[in-house]
């Protein structure tokens, strides 16, 4: 076996596992489904060649004929679809390749000892293949784009110089002719595996690698390679003449490079990088201290800050900004930034590039230049480029070569941009996943700054209520030795005082003090909202209990009461004093927005059901229903008792709606706008819920929500 025998069994391995590698990986596209078909194409024409030179067969040769016959027509197909080249040349190589190789592939059976076939085969293979080097030399020539035309460039030679080379190994003839040419190394298996593995690079990385990228993974791979190859070696020096327990060392070997494969590339990654690229090195050191620091930063200046002079550091951006969304949801404002960058971008004017963001990880202005060339190349200046255009603009107004979504909720809440306009594609792939797991750590960041600012304001607003409970402890005792104060200057026989006498104005500082004291009490019950003492009992007892209470006041605003009360409802765990209280509370609201004031009263609002010619009327109802509940942040059923307050009175504003429940909010002369609230308060510290519907001029129902026991709720 010689080294050409060798390196063909070694190019068809390898060959075939890059190809299982992009099918691993799998990413339907035309462009990895022709690598694939390449990958297994050659890996059998390679595999043949090896298995001709170890046991000649005829065989062996019709199936090398047939891979051979397949290589051009797949090649052309991959490099036309890498290219998207559609034009005239590739059109139709594309048809005289694919009716060429039917041909060659019918013909193979009954003319493959004819050597004039032989010959036409073979100048078929490496003319199509030339063709392919031409296409790429083409698309080198016709690229505006410096960055691109290069690396095209770097392909086209590898492929001159692969091609070249796989002749040299493949014309026995001509070495015969010219014996110098048998001088040259058998290197052919060995370029077609390291161009295989370039074009692999190209799948996974969905672009085209530079050189130096190209160079430092090689590097790596090469690494790697010896290292476990040594392992290997010394296995088989260990073992030397004892292949009964070959196996065995294999299967200790195999684990010893899965274990060792993770750590040993990193390192070598590591020094690779640090001594071929620099830069590039220090740009992931820098990041990787980056995401560490982000991880104890809660405020958004300390983020943006940070964020800007890490980047600053690396001395791979001349410029960089951070833009976060602003409350109200209309524009984003910069933070902070290095270069010159527009204060706020605003949300509506710039909406397609947000809309681009919110899709992609990354935008890349590059990218967008390309796209927009490409499409007035293949559909003249009548193509339709505006989407690109508006977002290529935004982000030169912005000086970002690369821009980044800071995403929380499936919403952009920021952006991050870097540039560095020394280079035209300044950042590799690897780079920009390290600057968008940056703009996610941000998002966190960002998130956590806003729960801890919304935490600070709750303790500011307890601490305000504690203060708030103290000062009307203070207010309260005043109030009293006031009352008192009045109540010893009152006359004990001036009851119908005139309106100008002290008496007069006693007793309206007498009245004031009780509406004051009246007020203060209220709010220390909402300040101080307890369950009470809750016990087991039917809420229909409740209700029956709170009527008496309210009955007087309904005959005399003349409100006909409706009671509707279930039987046999489940018992529920209340306190009977603050229920009676919540319900006594809902009926004279709806008594007083239903009726008719009696004389004195002036409280009384337009639009009553005596207004409409209605009798004025209040139903109460309780009921057993089954209700969704939030709980944990999941909606579940819940069985629950409810009792419903429903008047026909004036009803509500729907501009009110949002304000019932605010404490101090009321619409009648003399109302304090606690009840509501401490109603509510008083109901949920019981596991329940307060809900109401109204509609103006027709009327308002309260329902009252209360879990029955053993309920989860």
């Amino acid at each position: 076996m010689n080294i050409q025998s060798q390196s063909a069994l070694l190019a068809a391995f390898v060959n075939l596992l890059l190809a299982i590698s992009v099918v691993i990986r799998w990413r339907w596209t035309p462009l990895s489904a022709y690598y694939v078909l390449l990958g297994a194409v050659l890996s059998s024409w390679t595999f043949t060649n090896f298995m001709v030179a170890l046991t000649p067969s005829t065989r062996w040769e019709l199936a090398g004929d047939f891979s051979a016959a397949l290589i051009p027509l797949v090649t052309l197909k991959f490099f036309q679809t890498f290219l998207n080249d559609r034009g005239r040349l590739a059109t139709t190589a594309a048809s005289v390749t694919l009716a060429a190789t039917l041909f060659f592939v019918i013909a193979i059976i009954p003319l493959h000892d004819e050597r004039l076939f032989k010959v036409s085969l073979f100048v078929y293979v490496f003319a199509t293949l030339y063709l392919c080097v031409f296409m790429i030399w083409k698309r080198v020539r016709a690229d505006a784009e410096p960055s691109v035309a290069a690396r095209l460039l770097a392909l086209t030679i590898g492929g001159l110089v692969v091609i070249t080379l796989s002749l040299a190994d493949f014309v026995p003839t001509l070495k015969a002719s010219w014996p110098a040419l048998g001088n040259i190394p058998v290197l052919g298996n060995v370029v077609i595996m390291f161009f295989m593995f370039f074009l692999y690079q190209i799948i996974v990385e969905v672009r085209l690698l530079g050189l130096s990228e190209l160079v430092g993974k090689i590097a790596v791979l090469a690494a790697l390679i010896m290292i476990m190859a040594a392992i290997y070696g010394v296995l088989a020096v260990w073992i030397g003449d004892q292949p009964s327990i070959f196996g065995f060392y294999t299967l200790i070997v195999s684990f010893v490079m899965l274990i060792l494969f993770e750590p040993m590339r990193d390192l070598i990654e590591e020094r690779v990088n640090r001594l071929l690229f620099r830069e590039r090195f220090e740009f992931a050191r820098h990041m990787a201290i980056l995401r560490r620091e982000m991880a104890n930063v809660v405020e958004i200046d300390d983020l943006a800050e940070l964020i800007i002079s890490r980047l600053r550091d690396t001395r791979r951006v001349t410029q960089a900004s951070l833009y976060l969304l602003e409350d109200d949801a209309t524009a984003y404002r910069q933070v902070s930034s290095v270069g010159d960058a527009p204060d706020r971008l605003d949300a509506v004017t710039d909406r397609v590039f947000f809309e681009k963001l919110a899709a992609d990880r990354a935008l890349v202005a590059f990218d967008f230049e390309a796209e927009i060339e490409e499409r007035l190349r293949d559909k003249g200046q009548g193509a339709e480029t505006s989407d690109l255009s508006h977002a290529l603009d935004a982000m030169r107004r912005m000086g970002a070569g690369v821009s980044i979504p800071i995403m929380s909720a499936e919403r952009v809440i920021g952006l991050l941009n870097v540039n560095d306009d020394r280079i035209r594609e300044a950042y590799t792939p690897e780079e920009l996943r390290s600057l968008v797991q940056i703009a996610s750590q941000a998002a966190i960041c960002v998130e956590n700054s806003r729960l801890v600012a919304t935490l600070r304001e709750k303790d500011r607003m307890a601490a305000l209520g504690e203060m708030a409970a103290g000062l009307a402890h203070e207010i309260r005792n005043p109030l009293g030795a006031i009352k008192g104060a009045a109540q010893l200057l009152a006359l004990p026989d001036s009851s119908d005082p005139e309106e100008d006498s002290p008496q007069a104005f006693l007793n309206i500082i007498i009245e004031e003090v009780n509406r004051l004291n009246t007020v203060v009490s209220q709010f220390l019950d909402y300040a101080r909202p307890y369950r009470g003492n809750p016990i087991s009992m039917s809420v229909n007892v409740v209700v029956e209990r709170t009527i008496p209470l309210f009955r007087q006041q309904a005959e005399q605003w003349g409100v006909v009461l409706e009671l509707d009360l279930q039987e046999g409802l489940q018992e529920v765990r209340v306190d009977p004093d603050l229920m009676r209280h919540v319900f006594l509370n809902l009926a004279i609201n709806a008594i007083q927005a239903t009726g008719v004031a009696p004389e004195g009263e002036p409280d009384q609002r337009e639009g009553a059901a005596a207004d409409r010619g209605e009798v004025p009327t209040l139903a109460i109802r309780t009921r057993a229903v089954r209700r969704l509940i939030g709980i944990g942040g999941r909606m579940l059923p819940r069985d629950m008792i409810e009792v419903h307050f429903e008047d026909n009175g004036c009803g509500i504003p729907e501009l009110e709606f949002s304000r019932i429940f605010i404490p101090f909010f009321t619409t009648r002369q003399k109302g304090t706008g606690l009840g509501l609230a401490i109603s509510q308060r008083i109901v949920e510290n019981l596991g329940g819920k307060l809900e109401f519907s109204s509609k103006e001029g027709e009327g308002t129902t309260f329902r009252v929500l209360l879990p029955l026991l053993g309920s989860g709720a």
